[in-house]
């Protein structure tokens, strides 16, 4: 009796065509897939749902590829919400299972696991067959979703069908990849890279995920288009498609990335939306013992990437390539070691002198690092590095607690000049780190007067407010605030008036050869008169010759840092060329600074 009471979900019109894609997905399979779990982890969270699935119907049963809170694999498809909910295209949602007609006498709602509420999005592919769905279910009854929250479970699906049809097309490649080198042909596999990430989540945060779906559906169209006849299209990530091109085809294949170029600057309308798209093709040419493993995929992808970044519509793999992302790589990995290390890290400092007096005013803190394997590594290669992930936070920690540490020791000392560190937009965006350096001040006795914060302009691009705010704070403590690399950023004379910044430093790019370029003098006489016109003291970074030197001071620059005054140095070498200085590259003598 029970059994009629359910009332199983009637065959969807496209039902042969859809258990054949099933099984050509191979998605009854119980192989554990990290990135599926992730997601219903995820959605589970997100709902504060104790069971969270992604179900799998074939002809018979309902297969639960990942799951939270269900502890069986799979149940008839008899008894299935899933059933239903790939009838249509949209989130289904029952409130209350017992009160619906459709559920009430199913036994997952009558016992184990006792379902009250579910919200199932349908997994649909990109010609709308229904492999199953995204749900989550609880054992209590629940309100209908908000829209927030329907784009949520629509986004989780957006997902699952991501990771599904990358999947199997990673592996049909790598597949039809193998069998051609075991032939012994030759050929090239190519990939595209059809948006940037940032672009994406764009896309995804204004029109959601359904519609990037849409729109990953229309660029396949466009290539598929362009391609010669019976030449297979591989999606093997959510932007990116492959395909191979035989060595002997009669079609020249620079000439077909140009077309694929050319049919893709004009936007890609979807759903009467246009979207520009950011095109990158790699290209990578294969035989038998070329390339080892996998390694071919990871290298055409990085040839698409460089395309895409560097603008260069198509490249083919280039190996200096993959060995800079090697280093890279290798040196991420370091440094998150080298900030918790205890011979790796440390500052040296450059003076700051006042050009009329030649008093050592300020030194700047420069974090060094020497690599366990790699030696030394230029900061103008690991910071950039470090801005592109988490690393960043604790390095700029690191160089905050030392300098004020070292702050301390040379006030102790009786020096009295102010120590300067850089600090990065990240920093400025999280108000913990001004917290940190507040108590830092109080928990080594240094005077906030003592310090100074030099940052960018570019760290005003993502908040400025929140940026202005944080450094209020600092100001109001007594610490100098300072704008470096003056000159190369946006210069705006309107937000200079509404920052507490007191200084002004003028990027070494004009002052290199200021002796010698006309251009470069009348800028820098002009910043110099307007800044101080406007309350600003001056420096000059990039003093290297004493041409550069006297003209500045003919100018009235206040301040001057450079090689031509001091190279950096650690704080002992600090101590013994101050003792020697006095004043030197003020009367024509440069400074031994090799101490």
């Amino acid at each position: 009796m029970a059994r009629l009471l359910m009332n199983p979900a009637p065959l969807p019109e496209n039902e042969k065509k859809r258990q054949l894609r099933v099984q050509q997905l191979c998605l009854t399979e119980d192989t554990p897939d990290e990135g599926f779990d992730r997601i219903v982890a995820t959605a589970a969270e997100y709902f504060q749902a104790p069971i969270a699935l992604i179900s799998i119907l074939d002809g018979q049963r309902q297969w639960f590829r990942a799951r939270v809170g269900m502890s069986v694999m799979e149940t008839s498809r008899d008894v299935s919400f899933c059933g239903y909910a790939i009838l249509g295209t949209e989130v289904m949602v029952v409130p209350d299972a017992q009160a619906d007609e459709r559920f009430a006498g199913n036994p997952l709602v009558t016992g184990p696991p006792g379902i009250r509420f579910y919200a199932g999005m349908p997994l649909l592919t990109d010609d709308g067959l229904g492999l199953g769905s995204l749900c989550v279910i609880d054992t209590k009854p629940r309100g209908p979703l908000n829209a927030r929250d329907l784009s949520m479970l629509e986004h989780f699906a957006g997902l699952v069908m991501a990771r599904i049809m990358s999947l199997y097309n990673r592996l049909r490649l790598e597949q039809d990849v193998g069998i051609r080198l075991d032939q012994g042909e030759e050929f090239v596999v190519v990939a595209a890279d059809m948006l940037s990430p940032r672009h994406i989540n764009d896309i995804v945060v204004t029109l959601g995920f359904t519609f990037f779906n849409a729109l990953m559906h229309e660029i396949k169209n466009r290539i598929e288009a362009v391609l010669p006849t019976g030449t297979l299209l591989y999606k093997i990530s959510p932007t990116r498609f492959a395909f191979l091109l035989g060595g002997q085809r009669s079609i020249d294949q620079g000439t077909l990335y140009e077309r694929i170029l050319q049919d893709f600057a004009a936007p890609v309308m979807c759903e009467g939306i246009p979207v520009r798209t950011q095109v990158g093709i790699g290209a990578l040419p294969l035989s038998a013992g070329t390339f080892g493993g996998k390694d071919w995929l990871r290298f055409v992808v990085i040839a698409a990437n460089e395309a895409r970044d560097k603008e260069l519509g198509w490249t083919h793999f280039d190996p200096k390539t993959d060995n800079a992302q090697q280093r890279a790589f290798a040196l991420l990995t370091g440094l998150s070691h080298a900030v918790d290390a205890q011979d790796q890290l440390w500052l040296e400092y450059q003076p700051v002198i006042n050009l009329t007096t030649g008093k050592c005013t300020t030194v700047e803190a420069l974090l060094r690092w020497r690599h366990p394997t790699l030696g030394m590594v230029g900061p103008g290669e690991f910071i950039p590095l470090a801005e592109k992930t988490a690393l960043l936070g604790p390095l700029s920690r690191w160089v905050l607690k030392k300098s004020i540490e070292q702050t301390a020791s040379w006030r102790r000392m009786g020096f009295d000049f102010k120590v300067a560190i850089n600090v990065s937009a990240q920093d400025l965006y999280d108000p913990t780190y001004i917290d940190m350096m507040l108590a830092l001040f109080v928990s080594q006795g240094v005077d906030p007067k003592s310090f100074k914060l030099e940052f960018t302009e570019s760290a005003l691009v993502g908040d400025p407010k929140g940026v202005a705010h944080q450094l209020e704070r600092a100001s109001a403590a007594g610490v100098t605030i300072a704008i470096d690399d003056f000159g190369t950023g946006y210069s705006n004379w309107i937000y200079l008036r509404q920052l507490p910044a007191s200084v002004l430093k003028i990027d070494q790019a004009f002052i290199r050869n200021l002796a010698n370029t006309e251009k470069d003098q009348l800028l820098v006489q002009s910043i110099i008169d307007m800044s101080q016109r406007m309350g600003f003291r001056i420096i000059a970074e990039g003093i290297e010759t004493r041409e550069a030197l006297d003209l500045l001071r003919g100018w009235n620059c206040d301040e001057g840092q450079g090689y031509f005054i001091a190279r950096p140095m650690p704080p002992d070498a600090l101590i013994q060329w101050l003792a020697v200085y006095h004043g030197k590259a003020m009367i024509g003598e440069q400074p031994d600074t090799q101490l």
